[in-house]
């Protein structure tokens, strides 16, 4: 273990390299090329098979990663092909009809399990490349996604984990932020978000009309646009949870730290009316998407305190300082 983190990236992605081939072995895909796209916590790998005329995208999974929450998230997708006009990663089984791989290589200590899903075309939007008609058209996506998960219900040898108010209650939330934010009016800060979403997840209830199975990380780089059509890339933090969560988070990142330049406001009206027009608006909205982009500010920051590879880099502690004063200014505007 300690040799194999003692290498650099480009060294670790070498060796996944070589563990992705040996995977593709596994889905049929001998003779397919690749094309290293990201490494953060899982290694991410683009796949062009000629053979069998396939576009995929190969996901290796972190070390951590449980099988139950893999399995659940390719049945998701599975019946998210079968059900929808969606464009979402549909999962490519391998040759013995398994839906992901648990693949071991010389060099990398831990057996990865490795999932392959057909390619959503499409691209990343770059800020000035965000208009309101693209932003609409992401608000009735995921609308349509959140009528799917009313009705969507999973095996139950599969059934997810609620991370409800009772769970988030009793959760030690400041676990990892305390090991980065010392101040403790910074760590108030985190305990107030925490509170006002577990007070507004009692106040919602539990029905499927406002909590189910949701993306969880639905921000401009999980979808892509493939002209004006979208489609949505990254479901592999799918749980239950609150709908307005997916929508307060896609709306977090239009804000003038991601945009620069490009004014927010028009893009962010253009999201909301896309969702109203395939999902009603409750009474209060505003109110409950500023509590949830609080608590979603909390969920990145415990997810960058964490991270050791995330802690490396400049611009991912800048936003980790900024975080505290968020939270405050989201929370005073849901007081209003």
């Amino acid at each position: 273990m300690v040799e194999f983190n003692a290498l650099t990236d480009e060294q670790q992605i070498e060796r996944f390299g070589r563990l992705a081939k040996a995977a593709l072995d596994r889905f049929g895909m001998p003779m397919a090329t690749l094309r290293h796209q990201s490494y953060m916590e899982n290694v991410l790998f683009e796949v062009s098979d000629k053979a069998s005329d396939s576009h995929a995208s190969l996901r290796i999974c972190r070390p951590d990663w449980k099988v139950d929450a893999l399995e659940r998230e390719v049945c998701w997708l599975s019946e998210l092909g079968r059900d929808t006009d969606l464009r979402v990663p549909i999962p490519i089984p391998t040759l013995d009809g398994e839906l992901f791989a648990v693949v071991t290589c010389e060099g990398i200590p831990e057996p990865r399990a490795c999932v392959l899903f057909h390619w959503v075309d499409g691209a990343y939007a770059a800020p000035g490349e965000l208009t309101p008609a693209r932003l609409r058209s992401v608000g009735q996506f995921l609308a349509k996604l959140h009528d799917h998960a009313e009705t969507f219900h999973l095996p139950a040898e599969l059934a997810i984990d609620r991370f409800d108010a009772d769970a988030l209650d009793e959760c030690d939330y400041r676990a990892n932020v305390s090991s980065y934010f010392e101040g403790p009016a910074d760590l108030e800060a985190f305990d107030d978000a925490v509170a006002a979403a577990v007070k507004l997840m009692r106040e919602l209830g539990e029905s499927s009309t406002v909590a189910g199975i949701i993306h969880g990380d639905f921000h401009q780089r999980n979808y892509v646009f493939d002209g004006d059509h979208i489609g949505a890339i990254d479901f592999e933090t799918m749980r239950w949870g609150y709908y307005f969560y997916d929508l307060a988070t896609t709306l977090s990142y239009l804000r003038p730290e991601f945009l620069g330049n490009v004014d927010p406001e028009p893009l962010r009206a253009s999201l909301i009316e896309g969702y109203a027009t395939e999902r009603r608006l409750p009474k209060e909205y505003e109110r409950t998407l500023r509590i949830f982009a609080a608590y979603r500010v909390w969920i990145m920051a415990d997810w960058v305190s964490s991270s050791p590879r995330m802690l490396k880099h400049d611009w991912a502690r800048r936003r980790l300082d900024a975080m505290p004063e968020q939270i405050r200014d989201l929370l005073e505007q849901a007081a209003r």
